[in-house]
């Protein structure tokens, strides 16, 4: 038997959950835009055509780096809470952790839409939170894609920050231009911890009033 890289020694055939890991490795190293497929195949010691063989293509191999980000999720959420609303913000802070553990996660994740097993697991975990508060499927469907839109957005702008960002604020606000800015701590727009909590508070105040409205 040949060997997937090409000579020789039999080799255990490669996983997609393989390719991804390595892929996302990669990404950690040199950033989402490093990666290339002609990059991972000589990281993985593999041709090219391998490569194409469990992928069509690049945004093929994104999803399954999605997927195995996605996976981890539900081991770092404490889904014993008491309250619906502490479960949904524990899974939210668990979706935050992993994109932030991985390089780029938010920008891997977002755009892909995967229908494998660990990403429809956590949709089905965060469905099955949300309809113990009562809301129908409808409203539980669109509440997990707000929930999931905001955890993956701030993390997104997190990822995306420089360490400038408040010298850019101060250089705006100090000539007066803007009074209402200014009369804000605005120091405080790069404290992404606090104003995700904050945005949880008022997701869930607002799946709470959902509740009580009628059908």
């Amino acid at each position: 038997m040949r060997t997937q890289g090409g000579r020789g020694r039999a080799r255990t055939p490669l996983r997609a959950e393989t390719v991804a890991r390595t892929a996302l490795a990669l990404v950690d190293s040199g950033g989402l835009e490093s990666l290339t497929m002609r990059r991972l195949a000589a990281s993985l010691e593999v041709q090219l055509p391998t490569l194409y063989r469990l992928f069509d293509n690049k945004q093929a191999l994104l999803d399954e780096m999605a997927e195995t980000l996605l996976a981890g999720v539900l081991a770092r959420a404490d889904l014993a809470a008491d309250t619906w609303e502490e479960r949904v913000a524990a899974l939210a802070r668990a979706l935050r952790e992993t994109l932030l553990a991985q390089r780029d996660g938010a920008r891997v994740v977002g755009g892909t839409y995967t229908a494998q097993q660990a990403t429809l697991t956590l949709a089905d975990t965060m469905l099955a939170i949300l309809g113990e508060a009562e809301l129908s499927p409808e409203k539980a469907l669109w509440a997990a894609t707000t929930l999931f839109s905001y955890v993956l957005g701030e993390v997104l702008e997190q990822q995306g920050a420089t360490g400038g960002e408040t010298e850019l604020l101060a250089a705006s606000v100090r000539d007066g231009r803007y009074p209402r800015l200014a009369a804000t701590p605005w120091e405080r727009f790069v404290d992404f911890d606090a104003r995700f909590d904050f945005g949880i508070r008022v997701l869930t105040a607002g799946l709470r009033a959902e509740c009580a409205r009628r059908p």
